[in-house]
């Protein structure tokens, strides 16, 4: 009998993990059953677009799958970006880029899975107009028309299902039109759009209380990797779109000459055989332009030129996106999408009451520094710390008393045993909060909420001012009644004293609101790059290394072989894992 030695425990790890992620992966049978899209189509060509994927997991547990093959390069609307359970859970998700054309990774955040069937809710948006899939076209026929020519994306497996619901800027009168409003749509298709869709037409509700034109295009059973291309055609005037069309023409007849001369300028993939280049054509054409240099100067101007057309072009495309995505507004546009396709999820009225003041501070957008102030106010009421420095921060510990709740214990933390901040923790402890908050916040209403904690704010003042006229023993039973009692405590101190620990200092891209932190190299690089300063900070950056590369290492080796196929081979959706 042999027996196999493992010398080290982080490969033995490893094999246990690959195994693990083998057997998992062998499974887990899951089934896509239908999808379905909503298009809402906006006076200024812009799209909202929002999925419904039906995924039903046989056997094993799901944890996310690959979404790939947009026409445009979308904007998430993460908010709107959700998982239902069939039980009625709702949980968020995490949307990741992988380049390529237009791919993402759709998971379930922070490692969760599942079994039955689900529904994964996807809400993004787009330029159609800058981006072609609405324009101008002629026809000899019917004169000027705009077109809209879009299609899903396609999927590694047959559906029972696939429905597309276009919702145009059109008023009718309700949910069922009347026969004069079913015979004024002025809609033309392409001949295999009515042969491979049912179609039908109705109203839906908008927020402003109109009903909007509605068209479905349904599918049933289509086989993988079926396309469902729409190619439709309506007079100007019946769209009604606010959308400069000489101008998007010729934006568009000046990209398709840039793109030509940028095809024009591409490298050439010449054969193996270098000795084919030094033809006697070759040196004839170079004798040419030795002859007639004058003409080689024009064409090389006019070269220039092109390629300056088609940077112009470029900078243009990235402006337009640009301006796009900073002007686009998922809820004030002045013509309201249906009331349904909102895009929220939150429950009118819906009041998360028992948030800790940390992720009260964050929902209020307090600047980070003064949220600091609060926990630090929290620990030095209670004894726990004094505030040495508050430019730059550090503290002095006065008790080695078990923190409490995990808030504590993470802030507290975020210190060395000399008390000076360490960066990439103390960014662990933001980024916790802010997770967390997202989480709680996830079905309830946001304005509600905070008006909540804003009233409840004012009252702290009533509160305190009769707190002071217990006795001892009372403001104990008091303190201890109360849930999180010193640090609501200290955010009436941070919130009725502007000055307080107003000089606060924090590490760099900690300096602001939460919003700036997420969008700092701070957040989520703590880990990776800590300041070196500190033995807590060292070991944490090589434990998380250690960690990180035995996982990478794990998961890339037991899945690569397996999957490549499945997922990375075709440039469509799916590969649910």
């Amino acid at each position: 009998m042999y027996v196999i030695k493992c010398r080290s425990p982080r490969i033995l790890l490893v094999m246990i993990f690959m195994l693990a992620v083998l057997g998992l992966s062998t499974a887990l049978d899951a089934r896509l059953v239908s999808v379905d899209t909503t298009l809402v189509l906006g006076p200024n060509g812009v799209v909202q677009t929002y999925n419904s994927i039906e995924w039903n997991v046989v056997s094993g547990t799901m944890g996310a799958f690959y979404y790939e093959g947009e026409a445009y390069a979308p904007v998430w609307n993460y908010d709107s970006c959700y998982i239902d359970l069939e039980n009625g859970q709702r949980l968020p998700l995490e949307i990741t880029a992988l380049g390529g054309n237009n791919k993402y990774d759709i998971v379930l955040a922070k490692g969760k899975r599942y079994s039955g069937r689900a529904w994964f809710m996807l809400s993004y948006a787009g330029d159609f107009v800058s981006n072609g899939l609405v324009g101008l076209t002629t026809s000899p026929d019917f004169g000027q028309l705009v077109y809209f020519n879009w299609a899903p994306v396609q999927w590694d497996s047959a559906l029972e299902s696939r429905t597309v619901r276009l919702v145009l800027p059109v008023v009718v009168g309700g949910e069922t039109l009347s026969k004069p409003e079913l015979g004024d749509i002025a809609m033309r298709t392409e001949e295999f759009v009515n042969s491979e869709n049912k179609i039908d037409y109705y109203g839906v509700l908008g927020n402003d209380g109109r009903y909007y034109l509605t068209i479905l295009f349904y599918q049933e059973k289509p086989k993988a990797y079926a396309t469902q291309q729409l190619q439709l055609y309506f007079p100007p005037e019946f769209l009604g779109l606010s959308v400069d069309w000489e101008q998007s023409q010729a934006n568009a007849m000046r990209d398709t000459m840039a793109d030509a001369m940028a095809d024009s300028l591409e490298y050439e993939n010449y054969a193996d055989d270098s000795d084919a280049y030094y033809d006697e054509s070759y040196v004839s054409r170079a004798n040419f332009w030795r002859t007639y240099w004058p003409a080689a100067i024009v064409v090389f101007s006019l070269v220039i030129v092109l390629a300056l057309l088609a940077y112009i072009r470029r900078y243009r495309t990235y402006e337009k996106r640009r301006a796009m995505v900073e002007g686009l507004s998922w809820a004030g546009d002045s013509w309201t999408p249906p009331q349904l396709l909102s895009g929220s999820y939150q429950i009118e009225g819906k009041v998360l009451e028992d948030l800790h003041p940390v992720e009260v501070a964050l929902l209020l957008e307090l600047e980070l520094p003064r949220v600091a102030a609060i926990m630090l106010e929290g620990l030095r009421a209670q004894g726990l710390v004094e505030l040495e420095s508050e430019n730059p921060l550090k503290i002095r510990f006065l008790s080695d008393r078990k923190a409490s709740n995990e808030y504590e214990e993470q802030f507290l933390a975020a210190f060395n045993s000399e008390g000076e901040v360490l960066p990439g923790l103390m960014a662990d402890f933001f980024e916790t909060a802010i997770k967390q908050l997202q989480e709680k916040l996830w079905d309830s209403d946001l304005e509600a909420t905070k008006a909540y904690y804003r009233k409840k704010l004012f009252e702290m003042k009533e509160q305190e001012a009769r707190l002071d006229t217990l006795s001892e023993p009372e403001r104990q039973a008091y303190r201890r009644s109360h849930t999180h009692y010193w640090y609501w405590h200290s955010y009436y101190v941070v919130y009725s004293r502007p000055a307080y620990l107003s000089s606060l200092r924090m590490p760099e891209g900690m300096g602001s609101s939460y919003g700036e932190f997420m969008r700092s190299s701070g957040c989520y690089s703590g880990c990776y790059s800590p300041a070196n300063v500190g033995t807590v900070n060292a070991c944490h950056s090589a434990c998380h290394n250690a960690c990180h590369d035995a996982c990478h290492s794990a998961c890339h080796s037991a899945c690569h072989s397996a999957c490549h196929s499945a997922c990375h081979s075709a440039c469509v959706s799916g590969g649910a894992r």
